[in-house]
């Protein structure tokens, strides 16, 4: 009962945090009418002409595909929960190559790392190995910070 509430909540974290990805305010790719956009979503040198707005839109659609693989996964099924996480990991690494945007780009290694790491202990907990629940929290802390640097980058 433990296990299953811990990698549920584990599960649960990671919906709700991806779905607080796609939550803020991005700014209109570049060639769009855009109002209201934020000094933030301007480029910066380096960024090959990428705004801020452009690349948190090429990662907000990553999540988005990503938290609806999460909400289809059963939490009674670690294996399933962590091959959304690996779908997840890969997506963002084929979207990686399309962020030319130092600001956001910096961001991927860190949102890749977390999926990946989810992806392992949902996959050590379907195997029986449920003393990786433990680090099911550590991994749930890490999506709350690296979805409030998403945002905070995104919203600027």
């Amino acid at each position: 009962m433990r296990t299953k509430a811990a990698f549920g909540t584990l599960a649960l974290i990671a919906v709700l945090g991806l779905a607080g990805c796609t939550g803020g305010p991005v700014a209109a790719p570049s060639g769009s009418a855009s109002q209201g956009s934020t000094g933030s979503s301007d480029d910066a040198a380096g960024d090959e002409g990428q705004s801020t707005g452009d690349a948190c839109a090429l990662i907000a659609d990553s999540i988005t595909e990503a938290t609806s693989q999460f909400q289809d996964a059963s939490v009674d099924d670690p294996g399933a929960v962590a091959e959304a996480a690996r779908s997840a990991a890969e997506s963002l690494a084929s979207t990686a190559s399309e962020v030319t945007n130092d600001e956001v780009a910096a961001l991927l290694p860190e949102l890749q790392e977390m999926f990946g790491q989810t992806a392992e202990v949902m996959d050590a907990v379907a195997g029986g190995d449920v003393s990786q629940i433990e680090d099911a929290a550590a991994i749930g802390e890490s999506f709350q910070v690296t979805v409030q640097k998403f945002q905070d980058i995104c919203a600027g």
